[in-house]
């Protein structure tokens, strides 16, 4: 089941007069890197509706989309001091991508890991869900899948984890497709998928829960095949509980039982690291470095009281299906610390699925 972040101790929100001031009569703006009504945009929303309460000065919290380049535009201009300055008034609510920072994307001008302060991150896992009529005659269970030959994969940007985890799942499964990318959001993705312009996706719960069960699965025009897990504590495949409770069964699983074998070979072990990474960091809360201490303290106790909270949690989890899981910047430093580590055997299959030379 998934949890709640544990805090090493009670949030104490006890501050000087300056930094409990810092915020008073100010505006925060939350750059999310996706359209929106897309997942981060529809989570940033949440926090913008309860995080003010839990900042000293209670400063009026807006959200600003900046889309584009898989949701690296965002993540250059506040990098670079472009779209916010490093005062604490612009912190980016990131769609994390492991690829882009593994790679060293070249579309990716700033080491995230180098360039920005963690404020906090949240876990979230990622549904693939395909039109019934991928499969000739119509798709019924995981065997079916082999029939697949004419899949159309809508995906955002080649060097994002989401294409990347399409093209990768689909190779595993030695099957043929044609990538169609460049969608700004989820809301895009599920209109082509209407459309039958792509019948091959994924999306993160919130996209998953209010815009793909209603429009796509509830209409009996789609299904979910499968979801992405995660490196559990003993190094083994772990799923999400709740999501299996559904039905919607581990990528490990679907394998399995479309192929009878597990899968196996550097592709699906380059998968497995880059989603388990993913998984543990989809989004991003981050303050250019240099930010006010006065800022980083008070956004950090911020976003772990709001995760906690009652009020918070109820409308989270009506959007997602989930409860919030926010990550402490300690997790983030350590996850940084893995991706500047990454075998150079997965580095290599990541930068050869990219398209990336060397």
């Amino acid at each position: 089941m998934l949890r709640f972040a544990s805090l090493a101790a009670a949030i104490v929100f006890a501050a000087s007069p300056a930094s409990a001031q810092f915020y008073k009569d100010k505006t925060l703006t939350l750059l999310v890197n996706y359209a929106a009504g897309g997942n981060a945009d529809t989570e940033a929303r949440v926090f913008q509706k309860h995080l003010s309460r839990f900042i000293p000065g209670n400063p009026t919290v807006i959200v600003r989309n900046l889309p584009g380049a898989g949701g690296a535009n965002a993540m250059n201009q506040l990098g670079l001091g472009i779209a916010g300055k490093p005062d604490g008034m612009t912190l980016g609510y990131f769609t994390m991508s492991a690829t882009s920072s593994i790679t060293d994307d070249p579309v990716l001008k700033v080491k995230i890991q180098d360039v920005f302060t963690p404020i906090a991150a949240g876990r979230g896992w990622n549904v693939v869900y395909a039109r019934k009529d991928i499969v000739p005659g119509g798709y019924g269970k995981p065997a079916d899948f082999a029939r697949a030959t004419n899949i159309f994969a809508g995906g955002y940007s080649r060097a994002t984890s989401h294409d990347t985890r399409l093209r990768l799942a689909l190779e595993i499964m030695d099957k043929p497709y044609k990538m169609v990318t460049g969608f700004q959001g989820t809301a895009h993705l599920n209109q082509a998928m209407l459309r039958a312009e792509v019948n091959f996706t994924g999306s993160s719960l919130p996209g998953f829960q209010t815009q793909v069960i209603p429009q796509i699965i509830k209409e009996g025009i789609g299904l979910a095949l499968f979801h992405h897990p995660v490196i559990g504590p003993d190094g083994k495949v772990q799923g999400n509980p709740l999501l299996e409770k559904q039905g919607i069964i581990t990528f490990y699983q679907f394998y399995r039982e479309a192929f009878g074998k597990e899968p196996s070979g550097a592709k699906y072990q380059a998968l497995f690291l880059m989603n388990d990474i993913s998984t543990k960091m989809q989004r991003g809360m981050l303050l250019p470095k240099g930010s006010p201490p006065e800022a980083v303290q008070a956004l950090r106790n911020a976003f772990q009281a709001a995760g906690k909270d009652a009020a918070f949690a109820r409308d989270f989890k009506a959007i997602t299906g989930e409860e919030p899981d926010v990550v402490e910047p300690a997790e983030i430093e350590a996850i940084f610390d893995r991706i500047r580590k990454v075998d150079p055997e997965v580095k290599r299959v990541l930068r050869e699925s990219v398209g990336q030379e060397g």
